[in-house]
């Protein structure tokens, strides 16, 4: 590779990391919604508060991780039928990874809102006030799991298929443009339960804009 060659380098690397982008703002903004609601949280009521959701945190990475593989095994193909004009395969999967989501994301939700005291207690035993107060958060919280799949995937959709732009923004939907905003705005007039009902609200508001952006795109494969 010689000096004079980089230069042609630069539109492939543009490319690349617009790409990239997407699945990069997911892993940045998680960690930007926890130092935020973790500053929430202090300045509301303290460490019982942080370390409830400490747990919800670590609880939630266990959802998502096996949504981000669905993530990394879609793509390819994707990008490789939407490449070959073979539409009808990219519908099929993105469906089938989006339908795969929602259930994997249905079921944690189903345990969440059973079993919340159980899975705390995984992670150490406290009073019964702690419990209590763990297991409201658990629900509320969590309350829109079941359709959090969507996002991740029609934005991984949208890389996938090269309309970067799309998958970007939706990328930000949930954490930045709706959570974080939420997140402070909430409990400046509901206190704690401001910071509760922030993430199933931002869940709801990010799955809309998924639903819409990808049905007004697969509408447009059947034109094509």
């Amino acid at each position: 590779l010689r000096k004079n060659e980089l230069s042609s380098c630069v539109p492939y690397a543009k490319n690349i990391v617009s790409l990239g982008t997407s699945s990069f703002i997911m892993q940045l903004t998680n960690s930007l919604v926890t130092i935020c609601c973790n500053h929430v949280l202090s300045s509301t009521g303290g460490d019982i508060y942080i370390s409830v959701m400490t747990i919800v945190s670590s609880v939630r990475q266990l959802v998502e991780t096996p949504i981000h593989a669905m993530n990394e095994g879609a793509s390819p193909i994707l990008s490789y039928n939407y490449g070959a004009r073979k539409l009808d395969r990219v519908r099929e999967a993105y469906l089938k990874a989006a339908i795969s989501a929602t259930i994997i994301s249905t079921v944690s939700f189903i345990c969440f809102q059973l079993f919340p005291r159980q899975i705390i207690g995984i992670f150490g035993s406290e009073s019964e006030a702690y419990f209590r107060f763990a297991e409201k958060f658990f629900r509320i919280f969590l309350f829109c799991t079941f359709i959090n799949g969507l996002q991740p995937i029609t934005a991984n959709f949208f890389t996938a298929i090269g309309k970067a732009n799309r998958g970007i923004f939706l990328s930000l939907t949930r954490q930045v443009i709706f959570l974080l905003p939420l997140m402070i705005i909430l409990p400046i007039f509901f206190g704690i339960e401001g910071v509760m009902f922030s993430a199933p609200i931002a869940d709801g508001f990010a799955a809309v804009c998924a639903i819409t952006f990808a049905v007004k795109e697969l509408k447009s494969f059947q034109k094509l």
